[in-house]
């Protein structure tokens, strides 16, 4: 009788070892889930989690939940907006994803939404009428590339991005300032004879009053 006892106590303690090791794995696979980005699935396997009696008011596990139904939300709202071209609430959704989880392997969008607006503003600059707009286009491009370098970004590519909105900006700094046009340097071409003439005039005049000759 003791030797049976003892052996359903070993197997006893055995299976509840196994049965624990076997809960763990499965938030550690939920995690794994998550920090994958593969909310979905982590969101599925949390909840599932919740149900087993040793983690039922598990503050950790219910958070986890709602973060990656957070997660979800913001990737789905960043796509959303990048699509309209709304470069700036896009970047506010994948930053508050990032600070969620660092780990996203998406986190590279967030210099690359700043890469693709600075682009937007660089193309619009051609085709605004003033100099002055042509210019603060160009001012908002370069900062942005910058912003997406600071972010992270690794390519070397932004740098003679750069390097064209600083010749196009110089160019437009150049543009502005007024050229004389050929109307302009005729009128002064007449104006200058036309003083001359009534120059001569007033000469040969005073020479009469005085009596001399020309």
């Amino acid at each position: 009788m003791n030797f049976a006892f003892r052996l359903i106590l070993i197997l006893g303690l055995a299976a509840s070892s196994t049965f624990a090791q076997s809960r763990n794995y499965l938030k550690e696979e939920a995690d794994e889930y998550f920090k994958a980005g593969r909310y979905w699935d982590a969101f599925f396997q949390y909840r599932n989690i919740l149900k087993i009696p040793e983690f039922q008011g598990d503050h950790t596990i219910e958070s986890q939940i709602s973060n990656s139904s957070r997660a979800m939300y913001l990737w789905k709202k960043t796509l959303d907006y990048k699509a309209y071209r709304k470069y700036e609430i896009a970047k506010q959704h994948m930053s508050e994803l990032i600070v969620l989880n660092p780990y996203d392997p998406n986190r590279g969008m967030l210099p690359r939404l700043s890469l693709e607006q600075a682009s937007d503003l660089q193309r619009m600059a051609a085709s605004q009428r003033t100099a002055e707009a042509r210019a603060d286009y160009l001012k908002r491009a370069i900062g942005l590339y910058q912003t997406a370098l600071d972010e992270g970004l690794k390519d070397e590519m932004v740098f003679s991005l750069i390097k064209q909105c600083e010749n196009a900006l110089e160019k437009s700094r150049y543009d502005n300032i007024k050229q004389p046009t050929s109307y302009g340097i005729n009128f002064e071409k007449e104006k200058k004879i036309e003083e001359e003439r009534t120059r001569s005039v007033e000469i040969i005049k005073a020479k009469e009053k005085d009596g001399g000759s020309i």
